[in-house]
């Protein structure tokens, strides 16, 4: 149970928090960019919650790796359940890579520095490391079995070719940069029964054009652990530049991400572990491309 104090020592609470996690998310940065909210109580529980909750994770597919936390406190709430306004910070860094083959012309289009400069030198392997922080401020609201939390704020990303990217005199653009912008996000959870739940996380943000969505439907096997399915989708700046497919033998610009995979939960009071996977792939006019195996896991607690 959190200590009963008075405004000032609130206050001052609340600085230190807001101090401590904003020099971890610059200095040791660890998404889906989207947050993993543990499910609220049953309306009118007698139990003693916290009014901060912390999160942090992994996630990883072919060629790619995102490891991420971030801190979400109520202030100005009873508890973390409570309704009212919220702060979050988050943060993450991660890498992902592609292939540009410079002997096919139209894998070409791909606009990378050098990237298409020597003819004959063969596919070339890119990586790509990317920075992420956020500071939002948003509102939790209870509407009987409907639990809904709306965020707004600022987001930074920052992206950079890792792999020697040779430049060229026309020294063409190759995404690298920090683009900072605004960011909204919508994280609904909805009690269908004494058994089952769904939720829906979604956010988007300018910095660098990028819209998440994932969906979930739970089933509790028992009290503490659910089971089900779930649904992804991503869409950002790079997501339509495509690459060269072997297998088709042609250049490909994909619409978007998706995932679909299962997921199983373990709950306490104060705390959550969460372990999902399934199958992620590239998406081009709702037909997947270049299918990959996923995982993720993480583990929230409350204090």
């Amino acid at each position: 149970m959190r200590p009963r104090s008075g405004g000032r020592e609130r206050w001052r609470r609340v600085v230190i928090v807001g101090a401590s996690a904003t020099t971890y998310l610059l200095f040791c940065p660890a998404n889906s960019a989207l947050s993993q909210p543990i499910d609220p109580p049953p309306e009118g529980a007698q139990v003693a919650y916290g009014w901060r909750e912390v999160w942090t994770g992994v996630d990883a597919a072919r060629d790619q790796w995102l490891v991420y936390s971030g801190m979400t406190v109520a202030p100005w709430s009873r508890d973390i359940y409570s309704d009212g306004l919220r702060l979050r910070f988050g943060g993450g860094y991660g890498q992902y890579g592609y292939d540009i083959d410079p002997s096919r012309h139209d894998a070409c289009e791909k606009i990378v520095a050098g990237a298409c400069d020597d003819p004959g030198g063969g596919k070339k392997h890119y990586k790509v490391g990317q920075t992420y922080a956020e500071l939002l401020i948003g509102y939790h609201l209870r509407l009987g079995a409907l639990t809904a939390k709306a965020f707004a704020g600022a987001s930074m990303s920052r992206q950079k070719h890792i792999t020697d990217v040779p430049k060229t005199a026309d020294d063409h653009d190759n995404g690298d940069g920090t683009y900072v912008g605004a960011k909204a996000a919508l994280e609904l959870w909805l009690d269908i029964s004494p058994k089952a739940w769904t939720s829906l996380d979604a956010s988007y943000t300018t910095a660098r054009d990028e819209t998440s969505l994932r969906w979930r439907a739970g089933w509790r096997v028992t009290p503490q652990i659910s089971v089900g399915p779930e649904l992804r989708y991503d869409k950002n700046r790079e997501t339509d530049d495509g690459f060269w497919d072997d297998k088709e033998s042609r250049y490909v610009r994909y619409d978007w991400d998706g995932r679909a995979g299962l997921f199983g939960r373990y709950e306490w009071q104060g705390g959550e572990l969460s372990l999902a996977g399934g199958f992620a792939s590239p998406v081009e006019n709702w037909t997947a491309k270049d299918r990959s195996i996923y995982g993720t896991l993480n583990v929230l607690l409350q204090f």
